[in-house]
């Protein structure tokens, strides 16, 4: 459950004559739902997992010659620990490159980071929920130049998302004019504005690149001790079998 939508960085201290002390708080970012991440199960992040998980077993096999049953004992092991930290990784990438292409559109800088990973259940499913921080300053001006830019696409977008269907019952009118200064506007609205720089075909290729790399770089620390300690001294022999070669080498070479 998402508790504070705003963060406070900074405080003044104000003292009167009486001794009266108040504090006053700035607000300093602002926190927004991304409102089209995939999550991590059945989707593209998922089959990453799974495709990265079958690569890199296949390789111990081949690097240490292996046996099948041990490539498939391995490829079950994989993300049997770390897994949290694993995916806390791939959320940092994840918010830090979401906005580079609109950063290109509209010649903003906005500073993303990750914020938290929450979930909402519905009837059907469990769903992700992706949310970042931003200063305050650039969420503002990101709002004025959709308003500026794309202000018919964001009605459609709004009209769209939050008009009342069979089982649905939005908590957000469905009328744009209707949600005052975006100022005020919460997690949802912001990220709801977000949408018109997205359409079916957007694929975000800085993402899929990032979010690969975090996996093949941390995929082995998500194999269990025992398999990790296993894979270890395979290659502890494989390296002291190649030195022992080498230097047999080296001597037939002196006679």
């Amino acid at each position: 459950m998402l508790s504070n939508i705003t963060k406070y960085c900074n405080s003044i201290n104000i003292v009167y004559s009486k001794g009266v002390q108040e504090t006053i708080f700035i607000m300093s970012k602002t926190i927004i739902e991304l409102p089209n991440f995939e999550g991590f199960d059945y989707s593209w992040i998922d089959s990453e997992f799974n495709h990265i998980a079958d690569m890199e077993s296949g390789y111990y096999r081949d690097e240490l010659n292996l046996s099948d049953e041990k490539k498939e004992e391995i490829r079950e092991d994989f993300f049997s620990q770390n897994f949290e930290e694993l995916k806390e990784e791939i959320c940092k990438v994840y918010a830090q490159n979401y906005f580079n292409d609109i950063e290109v559109e509209t010649n903003l800088e906005l500073d993303a980071q990750f914020e938290s990973l929450g979930s909402q259940q519905t009837w059907l499913c469990r769903l992700d929920r992706f949310f970042i921080e931003m200063p305050i300053s650039q969420a503002q001006s990101l709002l004025k130049w959709i308003f500026d830019n794309k202000y018919q696409e964001l009605e459609g977008i709004v009209k769209r998302r939050f008009t009342a269907q069979d089982g649905y019952i939005p908590h957000y009118s469905n009328i744009l004019k209707e949600w005052g200064d975006y100022s005020e506007w919460d997690h949802n609205q912001i990220g709801t504005a977000l949408l018109v720089f997205f359409d079916d075909s957007s694929f975000n290729y800085d993402i899929h690149e990032k979010v690969s790399e975090v996996i093949y770089g941390q995929i082995f620390n998500t194999l269990s001790d025992d398999m990790q300690d296993f894979l270890n001294k395979e290659y502890q022999k494989k390296e002291d079998a190649e030195a022992q070669l080498s230097f047999f080498k080296d001597l037939l070479k002196t006679c």
